[in-house]
């Protein structure tokens, strides 16, 4: 009897039902992962400019600020600098992605304290003015935090005195 090759029907559906199995759980536990990186890399890249910001300081010998806009549709941030008049002359901007925004998640209860024992604002910065005032061998002119979500999950940027950070999460009852 001569052998046959070739696929049957049974073999093919078998292989594309085990596909769609393995395209279906990917999409969801690659879906939520994508969602906690885009949290995540705005604190980052937050963190990151407060140390730019603090270098800049150092270097140029002038008062460097980061200014926060959680009321701006895109909600941005700009690092700058003060001119001779004492103006704002920004030289970078950071836009956070459509899903983060400035404030705190379900993650966080309500009444719940942030990183440096004071109240979380609504807008999610605790900078007087949502600015961070970096002067030059001084580091910044208040200490506070800067807080990212997507609704769901948070990120605080607690930015001490001397001008450093340290991004942090909720966890139980305290801060990471």
């Amino acid at each position: 009897m001569p052998r046959r090759s070739g696929l049957t029907i049974v073999e093919v559906v078998v292989v594309v039902v085990i596909i769609a199995i393995l395209t279906a759980g990917s999409w969801f536990i690659l879906g939520r992962m994508g969602k906690h990186i885009l949290v995540m890399d705005a604190a980052t890249t937050f963190k990151q400019d407060v140390s730019l910001a603090r270098q800049m300081a150092l270097e140029k010998d002038r008062t460097v600020l980061i200014v926060c806009y959680p009321d701006s549709s895109p909600q941005v941030w700009w690092i700058g600098e003060l001119d001779s008049m004492g103006n704002f002359v920004p030289t970078r901007r950071d836009t956070l992605h459509r899903s983060v925004r400035f404030g705190v998640g379900d993650d966080v209860p309500a009444g719940a304290s942030g990183p440096d024992g004071g109240a979380i604002p609504d807008d999610g910065v605790t900078f007087v003015n949502n600015t961070i005032i970096f002067r030059p061998r001084m580091g910044v002119q208040n200490s506070g935090v800067v807080y990212f979500t997507d609704g769901s999950e948070t990120r605080a940027v607690l930015v001490s005195a001397t001008g450093t950070a340290v991004v942090m999460r909720r966890v139980g009852a305290g801060w990471q």
